[in-house]
């Protein structure tokens, strides 16, 4: 592995995901010292054969990867010499097999050396032995061959439904032109091995592209990275791998660092479905300000419909420079202006509960005219669970403490705690969600509970210790084009379920969330109670009526107006002005 490659941070260029390319023979075993950290693989083998080498009777083994923690996969070719994927499941009959839509010998010339080689994701791998009850998922595969004398990879089959939690896309060891019982041996000559720690197969299309190393990302990750010109006015950017994952949504750029010559700007971002976070964009000249921002051109068809190309003319307003974001981000920055502008304002404290895996300290903020206790209703507002898009929700905390001033009396009655940013070394880095244990924050409040979940159920913990209630919980969420903001509600999933009490009284908030804050009912959806996240914890152990709310970056119902409206920065006011008068109506109604 490259020894300048590290989690989080100093990936630049595709060169710092390198884990091996080196020359090899058949029969050849190689060991991976240094585990990727990403459960990806691109991989790829140098072939020297004749076309008839291709064929055999019982099909060829090319690479049997082994992993000692799950199971791995065998790349080889078919007796037909089609390119299979094979996974290493011990029980035969559940074994998965996926063959090459073509053949090798249709895309590569065997006059010259070659490639063949797969690509394949498996982000179910990283919650394997964990609750959490969305650890189920499929590997995406892609296998590829590449002709001596092409720049280019051809995707000649995969497959986006290989349902192995237990498949690990990164092996420890590789045994080379022959399995691991000796067995299937190959007819040609391996040269050369080679493996990336990415699923993202275009970076490796047309090397020969100039690098545009002066077309920098804003942020260190999460934004972009291996930028390079495509022609004399056009650069493309791949998005930032994050926590999990060497392909995310996430975009972050400094236009003021383009290139003079620069015209155009494409970027390759990760499409994950109905919840994405892309393609929405916005525009700020000074951080503060933001705009949104409408592409030249979108194309959701590209490769596997996995990844999406976006296209910008770089003209006005984007000539001007300033930032280009895929949401007006919440950044580590912001929050440290937060907390010292929430410090000196009265009635408002601002109090360190912990610190994250890496040492980054977590904060309150707490709103209340009295001490907490017995006599005090409570609600709690956790923001910034997942990092650095859905962390938006953290812009919502300034409008609220800007209303409650204008709403006193409110603060004679109840306290209010905030938690800007759970996941404060995911916020500094960047990534898509994971804390730097790699592990899912609003997974884990109830269950092996991680550093920065332990801060704030201790927290919460001594507050009711004194009798401090918590009757109403909010968890943020934010950044998925959703048609409006998501209202979850909890629903008894496997619990036990709730009382007639409990169910009028989420009822009761609902009707005003929607009368007021514009979370509608028609969008809503029912979230199960568990025992892992937020919401869980505020409603089992305080008793609490607890929503997730995502808030969407496409469209907001203004409740005002009686109509859907295009997200800008005014919904962030919208939704405080929303809440300060449920939270009004519901507590006290005679404030």
């Amino acid at each position: 592995m490259s020894k300048s490659f590290a989690a989080y941070r100093r990936i630049n260029t595709v060169k710092d995901l390198l884990i091996v390319d080196q020359p090899a023979r058949n029969g050849a075993v190689v060991h991976l010292g240094n585990a990727p950290y990403y459960a990806e693989i691109c991989l790829w083998v140098t072939i020297r054969c004749s076309e008839l080498d291709l064929f055999s009777d019982n099909g060829q083994t090319l690479v049997d990867a082994t992993s000692r923690d799950g199971y791995g996969w065998r790349l080889s070719l078919s007796p037909h010499g089609y390119l299979r994927f094979e996974d290493n499941n011990p029980d035969p009959k559940e074994r998965q097999c996926v063959d090459s839509h073509l053949p090798v010998h249709a895309v590569v010339s065997t006059e010259a050396p070659f490639k063949v080689g797969l690509c394949m994701s498996g982000g179910a791998w990283l919650y394997r032995a964990t609750p959490y009850v969305g650890a189920k998922g499929s590997a995406r595969l892609r296998l590829f061959a590449i002709s001596g004398t092409s720049r280019c990879l051809s995707e000649i089959g995969g497959d986006d439904g290989i349902d192995r939690q237990e498949l690990n896309p990164t092996p420890e060891t590789m045994a080379l032109g022959i399995d691991s019982v000796g067995g299937h041996p190959f007819a040609g000559q391996i040269e050369r091995i080679t493996a990336y720690n990415t699923c993202r197969m275009e970076l490796f299309n047309d090397l020969a592209r100039r690098p545009a190393p002066d077309a920098l990302p804003l942020m260190p990750a999460g934004s972009s990275f291996e930028p390079r010109w495509v022609d004399g006015e056009t650069i493309e950017v791949f998005t930032h791998p994050d926590f999990s994952a060497s392909e995310s949504y996430w975009v972050c750029l400094d236009l003021g660092m383009l290139p003079a010559a620069c015209r155009r700007l494409r970027l390759w971002t990760a499409w994950h479905g109905g919840t994405n976070m892309t393609p929405t964009f916005f525009h700020s000249l000074n951080g503060v300000d933001w705009s949104r921002v409408i592409p030249r051109h979108v194309d959701m068809r590209t490769g596997d419909g996995r990844n999406l190309k976006v296209e910008f003319d770089v003209d006005r307003p984007l000539r001007q420079g300033g930032i280009l974001a895929s949401c007006p981000p919440f950044t580590e920055a912001d929050r440290e202006a937060l907390l010292a502008w929430a410090g000196g304002l009265e009635n408002t404290t601002v109090t360190r509960i912990g610190e994250s895996v890496q040492g980054r300290p977590l904060h309150v903020i707490r709103l209340g005219r009295s001490a907490d206790g017995v006599s005090r209703s409570g609600v709690a507002i956790i923001c910034g669970q997942h990092s650095p898009l859905e962390i938006m929700g953290g812009r919502i905390i300034r409008p609220l403490i800007e209303q409650f001033m204008t709403h006193p009396s409110l603060l004679e009655h109840c306290n209010f705690y905030v938690v800007p940013t759970v996941n404060v070394d995911c916020q500094h880095y960047g990534g898509g969600g994971m804390n730097a244990h790699q592990r899912n924050t609003n997974r884990h409040w109830m269950v092996d509970l991680e550093p920065e979940n332990l801060a704030c159920v201790e927290y919460f913990n001594a507050l009711k210790g004194m009798g401090q209630k918590i009757d109403f919980a909010v968890d943020i969420h934010a950044g998925g084009v959703f048609r409006n903001h998501l209202l979850m509600p909890m629903g008894p999933g496997g619990l036990p379920p709730f009382s007639e009490e409990q169910t009028r009284q989420q009822e009761q908030w609902m009707d005003n969330l929607e009368q007021y804050a514009g979370l509608r009912k028609m969008e809503s959806r029912v979230l199960e109670q568990q025992n892992l996240r937020a919401t869980d914890y505020f409603h089992q152990v305080h008793g609490a009526v607890a929503f997730c709310l995502e808030l969407s970056t496409c469209s907001y119902y203004d409740p005002a107006r009686h109509s859907s409206r295009p997200f800008g920065p005014e919904a962030f006011d919208v939704l405080a002005m929303g809440l300060i008068r449920t939270w009004e109506v519901m507590l006290y109604p005679d404030v």
